[in-house]
């Protein structure tokens, strides 16, 4: 049996909300969706690829972005919506990356179309903006065992915290702060590895929790 490792810094789980803000642009068409991703900035981009995870209010969100969510459910074109779904903002070094792969799907999709789609009057894509409030909640962790048991009881929007904005802030795509402290204080760094090759951006919130719990349990015995 491994002697299980205490943390001298232990993990201290973050809970965060949006500031959410429209900015008074929309699209009602596809062509106007074109235009939009070419011109909104950075911030625009970033709520609609990975806030607006925390401001659905269903829990299971069927497309991992609010641009393929809005060609499903708006236009009726779940082709389109596949397509959009496909584009991993992980596999860039920056948005300005994204934006442009955004970009070339839309014009070669569009080249191909009879006519442009349209969505019903109440159904236009309004573009927001948001701020992630973050505070220091009252969970934290010092072993492994530990933080496996707290994640079953942190939310939502903490999980999306530490690994979705965790990505882009410490600069590295594949880092986040799980594995980070997972591999620096724990010194696992195996299990760092695996927890970075998960593909987050294509699961919805609930299912990478118990997709990082399943990944926990193989290097805890007898999880409880």
């Amino acid at each position: 049996m491994k002697e299980e490792v205490w943390a001298e810094n232990p993990f201290w789980f973050r809970d965060c909300f949006l500031m959410t803000m429209p900015i008074g642009q929309r699209a009602v068409n596809l062509r106007e969706l074109l235009h939009a991703m070419q011109e909104v900035s950075d911030a625009v981009l970033f709520y609609h690829l990975f806030q607006y995870r925390l401001a659905v209010a269903a829990p299971l969100v069927e497309y991992p972005n609010d641009f393929a969510l809005w060609a499903a459910n708006s236009l009726r074109d779940v082709r389109l919506a596949e397509k959009l779904s496909s584009v991993d903002p992980f596999d860039y070094e920056n948005l300005g990356q994204v934006r442009q792969a955004i970009v070339e799907l839309l014009e070669e999709y569009i080249w191909d179309l009879p006519y442009i789609p349209w969505a019903r009057p109440g159904l236009e894509l309004h573009f927001c903006e948001a701020s992630t409030v973050v505070f220091r909640s009252r969970i934290s962790a010092r072993t492994l065992r530990e933080f496996y048991e707290t994640l079953k009881k942190v939310g939502n929007d903490s999980i999306y915290y530490h690994l979705f904005e965790g990505r882009w802030r410490l600069g590295v795509r594949e880092k986040d702060d799980f594995s980070y402290w997972i591999e620096t204080n724990l010194n696992r760094p195996e299990l760092a590895a695996e927890i970075r090759d998960l593909d987050i951006y294509f699961y919805s919130l609930r299912e990478i929790r118990l997709v990082l719990l399943k990944l926990l349990e193989k290097y805890l015995e007898n999880p409880q």
